[in-house]
């Protein structure tokens, strides 16, 4: 049996990840950290999650889900992490943070939560939201430490498909961000 997740999520571009991995080796040294790294092609930040799936994932989830993410209407935005660090208490590993800079993400995740509540998907709704990037599952927990700001333009929203254990994520679908089209009412 194959474990399907499934989620909304924004990816760094190119500079990001670089960066990113950058300060993971880091810190990783620094530390003398082990464990699973998060490989550059799959960095990201979770908006919100649709489940864990048993070799498929649903099909009317799948629409649903689809449905949601054609409805939500925003900007492109700066985002920006300025920490690096434990996923606090006894957990190993290491992601980045931030502070004010991530507001907008914070505001994407509400605009998808009212687009998934309106196609009856609200069951999935992460209700709290922490934005962060995982960079490594560790064998040990380390202190947070400011960084220089890892910033990027988020101008997309992904759908993802997780394949448990096989370090492989499947884009299902991908909507452009873009400010909403005033009607003529609204000028």
């Amino acid at each position: 049996m194959v474990v399907r997740k499934l989620f909304f999520a924004v990816r760094p571009d190119a500079n990001a990840r670089a960066l990113a991995d950058a300060a993971r080796r880091r810190l990783m040294a620094a530390h003398r950290l082990s464990g699973s790294v998060v490989e550059s092609d799959r960095l990201h930040v979770t908006l919100h999650w649709l489940g864990d799936h048993d070799d498929v994932v649903p099909p009317d989830l799948l629409r649903r889900a689809r449905a949601a993410g054609r409805h939500v209407r925003m900007a492109p935005f700066m985002v920006g992490f300025d920490r690096i660090g434990g996923f606090g208490g006894d957990g190993g590993g290491l992601m980045l943070g931030g502070g004010a800079a991530l507001r907008p993400l914070r505001r994407l995740q509400r605009e998808l939560a009212a687009a998934m509540e309106a196609v009856d998907v609200g069951d999935y709704i992460r209700r709290r939201f922490r934005p962060h990037v995982t960079l490594l599952y560790g064998n040990r927990a380390v202190p947070s430490e400011p960084i220089a700001a890892i910033r990027w333009e988020v101008n997309e929203l992904v759908l993802i498909e997780s394949v448990v254990g096989k370090h492989v994520h499947i884009d299902l679908d991908r909507w452009p961000l873009a400010s909403p089209q005033l009607s003529f009412d609204e000028w």
